[in-house]
């Protein structure tokens, strides 16, 4: 009977002590042991399908709120000529517009829809969120700055600019009727079949002449708008605006990017390369092309630091030659073959 007391007792003092993901707050830090409970709970919760909706940026609503979203689709579209670092308000550093990875679905003016291409469908539900590089609770708007390669000075959360992304988002939300807590089928990228083999940069390269040269260019550098240094931005992005370091910098993180959304016109559904392509491409593209290694920052961790807080977590891709000082380790890690190569924290 003790024994049994001694048990109950011990389970309620378990969930009393346990958090809710809603319990934790932005700024604090969790550690490894929590990071692991924080995303199983994370994956717990219900899963809403993909919505069955085809809205146009014509269905955002008029009046101030409307012009309010308006803007906030204007900054996500055209990135560069309104918040980038030629433009005049100068709020982020990155040369790149929003869209140009978080695309709107067929045409229809609104960044983010696209199914399975980092939609913005969701993430009123998904933030604040653990950022697994620092282990520390952030806001939606930490997460924006992050990718804008800015901070909370030069991007503060009271600005009109940062009020209008996030009426975008709250619109979104509510105009494709997902429900509150939930994760949404499609709001991350769709699983690949890797092949059994270590990527291949060399045979990615002739691919990348095959595919992605028309665009990109030879060197990865895209297509400038004409008067580009007065912040008319790019027509097609350069492929070096992510560090070393950073997500798209794992090969299996871009492949399945790659498979789902490029070359232009390509969706999860109607795929135009193969898994084997996708991953020897994404092999050259974070090979071939000399990028600036990720730097710590307000709300990023630096290649020597990142996920050393979170082991359990860190992705079995992830290649630091600070962290994997052993070249033949490097080597296995940047190019696989993986156990799980789909498998990225809380998604």
């Amino acid at each position: 009977m003790k024994k049994h007391v001694l048990f109950l007792s011990l389970c309620l003092g378990l969930s009393l002590n346990a958090k809710n993901v809603s319990d934790y707050k932005v700024g604090e830090e969790l550690n490894d042991k929590e990071g692991v409970a924080y995303f199983k709970e994370l994956s717990n919760r219900p899963e809403q399908e993909w919505p069955n909706k085809n809205l146009s940026i014509n269905d955002v609503p008029k009046g101030k709120e409307g012009d309010l979203i308006r803007y906030g689709i204007k900054l996500l579209s055209k990135t560069e000529s309104t918040l980038g670092p030629y433009s005049k308000l100068k709020k982020t550093s990155n040369e790149v517009n929003c869209i140009s990875c978080h695309m709107d679905n067929d045409g229809n003016g609104l960044p983010g829809t696209k199914k399975y291409v980092i939609p913005f469908l969701n993430v009123m539900n998904n933030y604040p969120r653990l950022d697994i590089e620092t282990m520390k609770i952030i806001s939606l708007e930490d997460r924006i700055r992050g990718m804008g390669g800015t901070d909370s000075h030069r991007f503060p959360d009271n600005s009109k600019e940062m009020k209008a992304i996030l009426a975008y988002f709250k619109w979104l939300k509510s105009a494709y009727g997902i429900k509150d807590g939930v994760k949404l089928q499609g709001e991350f990228f769709a699983k690949m079949n890797f092949p059994n083999r270590p990527a291949d940069p060399v045979r990615g390269k002739k691919l990348f002449e095959e595919n992605c040269v028309a665009c990109h260019g030879e060197r990865g550098l895209g297509v400038k708008n004409a008067n580009y240094e007065k912040g008319t931005g790019h027509l097609y992005p350069s492929l070096l605006i992510y560090p070393d370091g950073g997500h798209m910098a794992m090969i299996p993180f871009l492949a399945r990017f790659l498979k789902s959304a490029m070359p232009f016109g390509a969706s999860a559904d109607n795929p135009i390369l193969s898994d084997g392509d996708a991953l020897d491409i994404a092999a050259y593209v974070n090979t071939g092309f000399v990028r600036m290694p990720i730097t710590t920052t307000e709300n990023r961790a630096g290649l020597d630091t990142a996920y050393s807080k979170s082991p359990s977590l860190k992705p079995e891709y992830f290649a630091s030659p600070q962290q994997n000082l052993d070249p033949k380790e490097y080597i296995k890690v940047k190019y696989g073959p993986w156990k799980n190569p789909n498998y990225f924290p809380g998604e």
